[in-house]
């Protein structure tokens, strides 16, 4: 019985079966031109009879093979109906091949002959199937092929004989061609196989090693923020000159581990495809100078020049994803400034006109007068964990993720980052592809004046007594009021006495997880449930914000977090005009 089930354990008879239902019109029509054909030679009655037949056996099989969907395994009893259902098909064509051969006209016998070839042929088709499906598809046209010349074919001589003789060689030839085709399927059938584990085994890995970085993500940023969100706090301290001057290197040493730990982030995202861009209308003009206002302090400490040309022909609002281009940007300016030691960087913004379908092709040159870039380094740069030279990062540091990751998102960006020829130095440069934007009014003119602070009550629910510190110690010079709470139960018990302006949740905690919280809270039971709750978490994997945003929280904040983007992020949370829904994203 296990071996009688096995002949039909083979999915790809259900491929056979569905494609058999689909091709059921091109059948229909080649039957109509041959009954109209054999009309002439053997009768308008037996074409109509035989044409009748196939077309009823046509109609069994397609009520099997109806049943079959895709990308559901047919059972059994559905693969045995429908072999069962092709052996009618096969027999009436074999039927009409017999008539002819037999005949009174000697000349009809080429077309039973053909008829027969024309089975052997579509036999081939299922070279990858059961012996079952084979056999239905293929006895009959070869045992006529073998018979017939044989047993009912009356002539006699050299040219009969040879013709007997030939139609056996054939029908042997085709056996042992099924064979061998039957083995190289079961080769390709093999490698396939081993294809599918090896891909199976990728993606396992691939998913082993998200799941690594997530976690570890997690993990480092919980600490992290104690110890950037108490250096922050730290700063702001009657410190003295040598004092200042450790936390604050402190805070660069924190956040450069963080920019590393980003970049891994980014790194995975791309490799994913799962970076995903949020397009909005911004000043061009106005983002690049912030990028370079916030180097000239690097640049003036070194001595170096660092100016900007802007082309008349840049549109000055476009509609992109300003977050990405500013990291891209930095990136560039950033790595300018480390390997210039004396000169300057020039930043060239310009853009060919006109427009093409409406979409600005816009281009940032960034020259240096650094060392430049090898020519035998130029096709290394853009790799990940690469640098032109293996001195570069023990003498400026990095971890050469950064051009990686800045092409990938030039590219997603619908654009592209190069290394251009340069006289001196290096020179990169961004291209983007945007549409031209109207121009925005400025948030703090839609905003109004911000809400007085030192009235706002902001409960938190946090199980990490470091992270409760840190938060203490950002807001406390603000006189914001602060009441923090171990769970998600807790923040439930405390908004129902009232009084809270809104809630800073993190998402796993102990007894109740933020997200149970959350759902609480929306739902009415511990009082206003339209109270602005803000994500504070160390989850910010691709998609992360764009999932806790579904499941109602009003903003996501990624730790470690910087003081002045939570305080901003409270202030759009309770601004009467909603806009705390716009925060930024991975304040990190």
């Amino acid at each position: 019985m296990r071996g009688w089930q096995s002949l039909w354990a083979d999915e790809r008879l259900d491929e056979v079966a569905m494609d058999t239902h689909r091709l059921l019109l091109p059948r229909v029509i080649l039957a109509a031109l041959t009954a109209t054909v054999i009309g002439g030679a053997l009768g308008l009655s037996f074409a109509l009879t035989w044409l009748s037949a196939l077309l009823a056996c046509e109609g069994l099989a397609r009520l099997v093979t109806r049943r079959f969907s895709p990308g559901v395994p047919g059972s059994f009893a559905l693969r045995a109906g429908f072999v069962l259902a092709a052996l009618p098909i096969n027999i009436t064509w074999a039927w009409l091949a017999a008539t002819l051969w037999l005949s009174t006209t000697a000349d009809l016998k080429l077309t039973a002959v053909a008829i027969w070839a024309g089975q052997i042929v579509y036999t081939q088709n299922f070279r990858h199937q059961p012996w079952t499906l084979i056999a239905v598809s293929g006895v009959a046209p070869l045992t006529s092929l073998i018979l017939f010349p044989f047993f009912f074919y009356g002539a006699q001589g050299t040219g009969p004989d040879t013709a007997r003789w030939g139609l056996l060689i054939v029908a042997l030839s085709t056996i042992n061609t099924m064979i061998a085709n039957r083995a190289a399927a079961r080769r390709m059938d093999e490698l396939t196989h081993r294809l599918r584990e090896e891909r199976e085994r990728a993606l396992e890995a691939t998913r082993a090693k998200s799941t690594f970085i997530a976690v570890t993500s997690h993990e480092l940023r919980t600490p992290m923020n104690g110890l950037l969100g108490m250096a922050h706090a730290l700063s702001r301290s009657d410190l003295n000159e040598t004092q200042r001057e450790q936390v604050g290197l402190m805070i660069r040493s924190g956040d450069s581990l963080m920019q590393l730990l980003n970049d891994v982030l980014d790194l995975s995202r791309i490799e994913a495809g799962k970076v995903e861009l949020v397009p909005e209308p911004f000043n061009l003009e106005d983002a690049v100078h912030d990028i370079l206002n916030a180097w000239r302090d690097v640049a003036v400490l070194k001595n170096i020049k660092l100016t900007t040309r802007f082309d008349p022909e840049v549109p000055t609002w476009i509609l992109g994803d300003v977050l990405r281009v500013r990291q891209v940007l930095t990136n560039l300016i950033s790595n300018a400034l480390k390997f210039t030691v004396t000169g300057g960087v020039d930043l060239q913004v310009y853009s060919p006109r006109p427009a093409v379908d409406g979409q600005h092709a816009i281009f940032f040159a960034v020259r240096d007068t650094g060392p430049g870039v090898p020519p035998e380094a130029a096709g290394r740069v853009f790799e990940s964990f690469t640098q032109a030279d293996d001195t570069i990062s023990r003498s400026h540091g990095g971890a050469g993720l950064g051009l990686t990751i800045s092409r990938a998102l030039a590219r997603q960006m619908g654009g592209d980052l190069t290394l251009a020829p340069s006289e001196s130095g290096a020179c990169f440069v961004l291209s983007i592809r945007a549409p031209g934007a109207e121009p925005q009014m400025p948030a703090d003119l839609v905003r109004g004046s911000e809400p007085c602070m030192t009235s706002v009550r902001i409960l938190m629910a946090e199980d990490n007594t470091i992270n409760q510190l840190v938060v203490r110690a950002m807001l406390e010079a603000t006189g914001l009021s602060l009441t923090v709470v171990d769970n998600g139960q807790q923040a439930l018990e405390a908004m129902a006495r009232g009084g809270f302006d809104c809630v800073l949740m993190d998402i796993n905690m102990p007894v109740m997880d933020g997200i149970t919280a959350l759902q609480a809270i929306r739902s009415g039971t511990a009082g206003d449930p339209n109270l602005p709750v803000i994500a504070l978490t160390a989850s910010t994997m691709a998609g992360d914000r764009e999932r806790f945003l579904n499941l109602g929280f009003s903003d996501h904040l990624g730790k470690p977090v910087k003081p002045a983007a939570l305080i901003q992020a409270i202030e759009r949370a309770i601004s009467p005009d909603g806009s705390g829904r716009n925060a930024l994203h991975d304040a990190a």
